[in-house]
């Protein structure tokens, strides 16, 4: 009699994905008892004023003048670390990347070939995790440009534009994750001087006179409306531009206008909005915050609040 041969029995594995540090992370916190986090958000109500100040002594100890550039008029005005600033002050701190991915993107235009790469990828700090980018190109002035003209790609070393695109991304994580981005130029100064350090050898130190002398206190708050909208433009990733019927709308950032300090461009962007073509039919230049007053500063303030709820349009569709 033939013996019938075992079946083999059939098991279901579960399939458990590997959790990620940002999963664990938000398990983690969204377990956590109520009682529980509002111990620890008093303790670090306790501690903050304790952390921002010795943050910003290791700040200022561990850069020099020159990794400092200024942008705005008076009060008003913002210091600003450059990468290689910022990888100084990196080190005083357990900082991770993982997941860092490149490429390199070419292209041509009326100047001739040119590329440029790319990094992103995660960095993290304790329990905060962020996503970075940074990207340079053989445009950019600093590596491409000689003798007023625009260097041919054979004549760039290939690897310092790759090395340079590096840089501005690990630079860019950790002005992310300590928040080194906009620091008062008032506070700037005084953590200047009482490390014995010379301000004025700072990029851009010289201020325009702002508002002093006319402004209304009302205009004041316009001001900074106005100042803070273009900055909220340009912190979601986008850019103002014109129309060929002059009419202003909404657009994706360049990736040029990605790695450049976001004051900067958001200064560019209010001078943009509050430009404007005269009975001539000649454009008049816009002007930043600080320096618009009357109708004019009303009527940019204006325009920047209809760009930003299409921004936001744009971002709901999304």
């Amino acid at each position: 009699m033939n013996e019938t041969e075992p079946q083999a029995e059939q098991v279901t594995a579960e399939i458990i994905p590997a959790e990620s540090p940002e999963t664990e992370m938000g398990k983690l916190l969204g377990e956590e008892d109520p009682d529980v986090t509002i111990i620890r958000l008093e303790k670090i109500a306790e501690l903050a004023p304790r952390w921002e100040q010795a943050m910003r002594i290791v700040l200022i100890t561990a850069t020099f003048p020159q990794d400092w550039e200024v942008f705005g008029d008076g009060d008003k005005a913002k210091a600003c670390l450059s990468s290689a600033g910022a990888m100084r002050v990196a080190k005083h701190f357990p900082i991770r990347y993982f997941e860092v991915k490149s490429k390199k993107e070419e292209w041509t235009d009326s100047e001739g070939k040119a590329y440029r790469y790319i990094y992103e990828g995660k960095a993290t700090l304790g329990a905060r995790v962020i996503f970075a980018q940074g990207n340079f190109s053989t445009r950019d002035k600093f590596l491409g440009f000689k003798d007023n003209e625009w260097r041919d790609i054979t004549e760039i070393n290939e690897g310092h534009i790759r090395n340079a695109a590096y840089h501005i991304f690990m630079g860019n994580a950790v002005k992310e994750l300590l928040g080194l981005r906009a620091l008062p130029r008032a506070e700037y100064e005084k953590l200047m001087t009482a490390t014995k350090q010379n301000a004025g050898k700072t990029a851009g130190h010289k201020y325009g006179k702002g508002t002093k002398g006319g402004t209304s206190k009302d205009e004041t708050q316009q001001q900074q409306e106005l100042a803070e909208a273009c900055n909220t433009i340009v912190n979601a990733g986008y850019t103002i531009k014109r129309d060929k019927d002059n009419k202003l709308y909404i657009d994706q950032m360049s990736d040029e206008d990605t790695i450049r300090e976001p004051l900067a461009v958001a200064d560019e962007i209010c001078k943009e909005i509050s430009s404007f073509v005269g009975r001539d039919k000649k454009k008049v230049a816009g002007l930043s915050a600080s320096l618009l007053k009357g109708q004019r500063l009303s009527i940019s303030l204006e325009n920047a609040k209809r760009l930003s709820e299409e921004m936001k349009r744009k971002e709901t569709k999304r």
